[in-house]
């Protein structure tokens, strides 16, 4: 009888294939996790550049003084397609979510004598370092016309720790920088969540 020499794969061999798999796996996840972080960061951005268009447009015209644009009807003003509540005052985003606290303000509403007109706040809110700091990246403070900022505007990122990073009205004035926007989302997202303030020019 003759017998034939068959050869076969090893324990170790497998194992090695298994591993070369494993992380080539762990790579394609990855790099489909930041892919989808950037598209979903990209739509909140291009959502919140929308916003701030609608903002303008509205400051243009008399809301009346007792108009108030919060986060449940934000919609009905214009300023979001539509609004996913979440946690009663707050909008979804495909990252974060925004608060919404506009309205006209007379002029004697204003301790420092600031002209009437629109005036307000958006807070942004976010879980991580990593999605304020992507969203701080647009860098707002440059995109967003001088006449955003005067007289009360203001750049701050909130939570654990509080950071102005630009506040034209004081002596705040240097624009901010992709390091600043880093420590201060790393100090303030702190095992918590944490938010970016944007306060429009005659908020008081």
């Amino acid at each position: 009888m003759k017998y034939k020499n068959e050869s076969g794969r090893s324990m170790v061999e497998m194992l090695g294939v298994l591993a070369i798999v494993g992380v080539l796996s762990a790579g394609a996840l990855k790099g489909y996790s930041d892919a989808m972080f950037k598209y979903k960061m990209n739509q909140t951005i291009d959502i919140t550049t929308r916003m701030f268009q609608r903002i303008e447009e509205l400051a243009q015209k008399d809301l009346g003084s007792e108009a108030i644009i919060g986060a449940s009807n934000a919609v009905e003003w214009g300023l979001l397609e539509k609004c996913d509540l979440e946690d009663g005052n707050k909008c979804r985003l495909p990252i974060g979510s925004v608060s919404v606290d506009f309205y006209d303000i007379p002029a004697d509403d204003c301790f420092d004598g600031s002209p009437a007109g629109l005036g307000g706040e958006l807070y942004f809110i976010f879980t991580d370092a990593k999605s304020c700091t992507a969203f701080l990246s647009a860098h707002w403070e440059q995109m967003l016309p001088q006449d955003w900022w005067n007289p009360n505007g203001l750049l701050l990122v909130g939570g654990k720790g509080t950071t102005y990073l630009y506040y034209p009205g004081e002596d705040i004035t240097e624009m901010p920088t992709m390091s600043d926007f880093t420590n201060a989302c790393q100090k303030a997202c702190i095992n918590e969540e944490c938010w970016v303030q944007l306060r429009y020019r005659n908020y008081c």
